[in-house]
Parts: structure tokens; sequence; C-alpha cells
């Protein structure tokens, strides 16, 4: 047998767009079924499936964006020397218009806030100390005993050296691109 270290072709880490897709799509329904549990009273969320997605929601939905991050970011990185490059960089440009992904403040001042490029959001959501997803309860009143559920905006922070940085990330945005572009990239799909 030939000894596979020899092979001739480039062999950089595969990348599984139908994991990508499906950490998107588990990412989606978490989102989406907290906001459905938002401003219920206590007494309707006393079951034990009630009780198992509030434990285990944030820890769930955190593991899975970090699985995305680091897939994505790794085939950008892929991308970065192969004849797809330019078509890559193009493309990202092109959707980066259509989606909101938040911003990033490395700063004192409020006014260094810029809007977060797709790669930040990779980067961050990988190398964030502090995830914060953002709640709401349905009620103006905040010591209500109602239900909160996510808003889809995740705050993160962190430090890159000693200087400390934030960001606001717009769940649903960031999975959308994620999803194009894992669309536009599956050398398997037929499309």
């Amino acid at each position: 047998m030939e000894n596979p270290y020899w092979h001739p072709f480039y062999k950089p880490h595969p990348i599984d767009f139908d994991d990508i897709r499906e950490n998107c799509f588990k990412s989606f329904c978490i989102l989406k079924a907290s906001s459905a549990l938002e401003g219920m009273a206590p007494e309707g969320i006393g079951e034990p499936t009630h009780k198992y997605f509030f434990q285990n929601a944030e820890a769930k939905l955190s593991s899975h964006l970090l699985d995305i991050a680091i897939r994505m970011r790794t085939l950008e990185d892929i991308l970065k020397n192969h004849r797809l490059s330019g078509m890559y960089g193009g493309f990202i440009e092109t959707i980066s218009d259509t989606y909101n992904l938040g911003s990033i403040h490395g700063g004192v001042n409020p006014s260094d806030s810029k809007d977060l490029t797709f790669r930040e959001a990779c980067n961050k959501i990988i190398h964030a100390e502090d995830l914060r997803y953002v709640y709401d309860n349905g009620s103006n009143d905040r010591d209500g005993d109602f239900a909160w559920g996510m808003t889809g905006v995740l705050e993160m922070s962190g430090k890159i050296q000693s200087k400390d940085w934030d960001v606001w990330l717009s769940l649903e945005d960031f999975l959308s691109m994620c999803l194009e572009i894992a669309d536009r990239f599956d050398v398997t799909d037929p499309d």
C-alpha cells in the first residue's frame, strides 16, 4: 500500500458544509424556541422540557456557534491561498452589504465603534472571554415573573494583547451569512 503522506494533492482541513448547515439550523431553533417562550408566566413553563431547555440553551447555542466559527475561519484560511480566493473575497464583499452583523468596540471612546466584518465575527466567537445572550421578557415590568427569551443578539467581550474589546453580534444575520457561504462554496452541492 502506498504511503498517503506522499500523495501529491493539496490536503487542507476538510470542511463539512452539511455540519455547518446543521449547526446553523440548531442555533436558529434554539433562538426561536427561546423567543417563543418569552413572556410566559411561571405556571406555563413548569414542564420538564421547558426546564431542560432553560438549563441548557445557552451552552448548546455557544457550542454550535463555536463549531461554526472555527469551520468558517478555517474555510477562509484555506481559500486565502486557493485559486478561489478572489471569488471568495468578492462574494463576502457582496453579501456583507445584505447583513448587519453588528459592531465592534475596542477603545475608551464610544465613537471607536465600527461595523463587524464576517472574519471578525468568527474570530470574536472563538476568542470571547465572556458571552452574554441578550434577553427580553416581553414586558415593561422588569421585575415581573415572566420567562425571558433571547432577542438574537450576542454580546461578547475579551482582550487582544492588553486591549479590551466588546462586540454586539446579530446571530440571525451571522447564521444566514454562514449558510450563504456554505451554499456558494460547497463543491459537493450540485447547484
